[in-house]
């Protein structure tokens, strides 16, 4: 069952209004909707959006019943400035985006997103988009997988994963998850190989990572999305990977920050300032309690940031 993350924490940040309109731009199962449907009652509006389109079905059903207006949108949360043009809305109250895979997701052998079953290499979390792991591996280049590898899975053992990976996908050897997990034990010596994670952990991080694009345009797409607020309005962003939270660092302050390109001639002169669009609630991310980590283990790595936009 999948537990959504960091509740208490999500709800004291965003605090939507009664009546107003709220987004959760990465509805998963529900968890997250069904205490922001809740906050905004039978007055209110939810947007809920979600990439992968079986998500976005169980959470219209466990949300059935939920007291306020729910609209579900199949779409990725990046375009959400579009999204709520359609609809349309002009700006809303508060934003979530929850930036984990669901367990939903994580334990439905038929995604490939896991190494203890031997299912085909899938990973897409938008079945609707044509590239899976299987597509992506048969066409890759060595130089190419070993980025991927310590770049979206920090792997300490890229190289010699990648070459186990080219070697094996070139003897007609990589058609499943179970062919990508013996990769990587052949790869890495059994004594270097960790009791506490699955060495394959990394590296189906990684390759899921590049498979659905997770972290393309995710600076741009945050700076959009914190337009579609209204003033006081709040966004909370939870990112499980170093890259994604150092995406969301890096728009918030910059839009708490804001100055203007130097004039002058050739653009030489004093970078004059623009009024900041938001205010930073979270100079550091919170963390999930160990007493939460303890009942929910997957969300050990989440950081939690939050911003209100001020202007």
């Amino acid at each position: 069952m999948h537990k959504p993350v960091m509740v208490r924490e999500v709800m004291e940040l965003l605090n939507p209004p009664a009546g107003g309109v709220a987004v959760d731009a990465t509805v998963g199962a529900g968890g997250h909707a069904r205490a922001l449907a809740e906050r905004l009652g039978a007055e209110g509006t939810l947007i809920a959006l979600d990439r992968d389109a079986t998500m976005l079905e169980l959470a219209q059903q466990n949300l059935a019943d939920a007291p306020c207006m729910i609209h579900f949108v199949h779409a990725d949360y990046r375009n959400l400035p579009e999204v709520l043009h359609e609809l349309p809305i002009e700006q809303v109250d508060a934003i979530l985006v929850d930036m984990g895979v669901s367990s939903v997701q994580l334990d439905d052998p038929e995604r490939g997103l896991a190494f203890r079953y031997d299912a085909p290499l899938d990973m897409r979390l938008d079945r609707e988009q044509p590239t899976t792991a299987y597509h992506l591996l048969q066409r890759i280049k060595l130089n190419d997988l070993i980025r991927i590898l310590r770049e979206y899975g920090g792997e300490h053992w890229a190289k010699p994963i990648a070459r186990a990976i080219i070697r094996r996908r070139d003897q007609g050897r990589m058609n499943t998850t179970g062919d990508l997990a013996a990769a990587v034990l052949e790869a890495v010596p059994k004594k270097f190989q960790e009791k506490r994670i699955h060495p394959a952990t990394r590296t189906f991080q990684a390759i899921r990572i590049a498979v659905n694009r997770e972290l393309d345009d995710l600076q741009p797409a945050f700076e959009a999305m914190a337009g579609c607020l209204k003033v006081g309005g709040v966004m909370c962003v939870l990112a499980y990977h170093s890259l994604e939270d150092r995406a969301v660092k890096h728009a918030f302050r910059n839009l708490a920050q804001r100055t203007r390109e130097p004039t002058g001639v050739g653009g030489v002169g004093k970078e004059q300032p623009l009024t900041p669009l938001l205010e930073v609630l979270t100079p550091k991310p919170l963390e999930p309690s160990e007493a939460e980590i303890q009942d929910n283990p997957r969300a050990r790595s989440a950081k939690l940031r939050a911003a209100r936009r001020v202007a």
